[in-house]
C-alpha cells in the first residue's frame, strides 16, 4: 500500500526504499545508495510501511525506461515511478520564481514551492492530454504519428489547449489531424503520464462524418481496423492506449 507525501527534500536514512530517476529512466529499488549519501533525496511517501525517497541522478545506466516499467510493474509500483519522475522533473525545473527570480522554497504544509519575496505559490505542473478510441462499423481508428517508431500505430492523442474543455480537445485533434467528426463522446479512464508531467484522459467516440485525411505533420498514415484484422505494431502494455485497444479486441471477440 502506497501513501504519497508532500515531496520534501531530506537526507537518506537506513531502511529507506530508494527510487532512482534519470530523465525517462528509473530503478526501484535502487541499491547503490552508498555512493550518493551526500546528495539530498525527496521524501515521496510510504510503501508497505517503509519510507520511499527519490534520488535524481544525472546518469542511470542500469535503469529501465518508465514506459517499460509501466508495462511490467504492479500498479502501485508504476504509481510510485510516475510520482517520483514527475516531482523530480518539477523540482529540477522550478528553482526560481517566474515573477521576481528569487529562489523558491518548500511550503511547510503543501506540496508546492513558495516565493518568500512576492508570496506566490507554485504547484507541480500537470499538462492534461486527451486520447480517444474512435469506432466506425465495429472498426477502430489507428494512426502512425511522425514521432512513433517505424510501423507503430496507436490512438489519436493530443494536449488540451488554453480555454478548451476535454471534449473540445478531442474533437479539435481529430479534425486537425484527420479531418473527421465524432459523436457520442464518453469518458473512459485516465493515467498519469510522466513524460515529463502529463495526465492522459481517455475517451471513446463514434465516427460521425469525414474521410481520413492525415495532416502529414503529426499523422502520416491512418486506417480503420477490425478486431480480427492483422494489426500493426501497437503501443506497449501498460499504456492507456494499449488498454483501450486490447479492451476493444476482447469485447468484440
Amino acid at each position: 500500500m502506497f501513501s504519497p507525501s508532500l515531496g520534501k527534500l531530506t537526507s537518506y536514512k537506513d531502511g529507506d526504499l530508494v527510487i532512482a530517476v534519470c530523465k525517462e529512466k528509473v530503478l526501484f529499488p535502487f541499491k547503490n545508495i552508498e555512493k550518493h549519501l551526500d546528495m539530498q533525496v525527496m521524501d515521496i511517501g510510504i510503501y508497505n510501511g517503509k519510507r520511499v525517497v527519490c534520488l535524481n541522478l544525472p546518469h542511470l545506466e542500469e535503469g529501465v525506461s518508465i514506459r517499460a516499467l509501466f508495462a511490467e510493474a504492479e500498479l502501485e509500483v508504476a504509481h510510485i515511478a510516475a510520482l517520483a519522475s514527475h516531482l523530480a522533473w518539477w523540482r529540477a525545473t522550478y528553482k526560481h520564481c517566474p515573477i521576481c527570480a528569487k529562489p523558491l522554497k518548500e511550503h511547510d504544509l503543501e506540496r508546492c514551492l513558495r516565493c518568500e519575496e512576492c508570496g506566490e505559490n507554485f504547484y507541480p505542473v500537470i499538462c492534461p492530454a486527451v486520447i480517444v478510441l474512435v469506432v466506425k462499423d465495429e472498426k477502430i481508428l489507428l494512426a502512425h504519428n511522425t514521432r512513433f517508431p517505424s510501423g507503430r500505430y496507436s490512438l489519436i492523442a493530443g494536449f488540451v489547449e488554453a480555454g478548451e474543455n476535454l471534449e473540445d480537445a478531442v474533437r479539435r485533434e481529430l479534425m486537425e489531424e484527420l479531418g473527421i467528426k465524432v459523436k457520442n463522446l464518453r469518458y473512459l479512464e485516465s493515467q498519469p503520464w510522466p513524460f515529463p508531467n502529463s495526465l492522459m484522459i481517455a475517451f471513446a467516440a463514434q465516427w460521425e462524418s469525414g474521410e481520413l485525411k492525415p495532416d502529414g505533420l503529426e499523422i502520416e498514415q491512418a486506417a480503420w481496423y477490425a478486431y480480427n484484422d492483422k494489426l500493426p505494431d501497437l503501443p506497449p502494455p501498460g499504456s492507456v492506449a494499449r488498454r483501450l485497444i486490447d479492451g476493444f479486441i476482447t469485447q468484440h471477440r
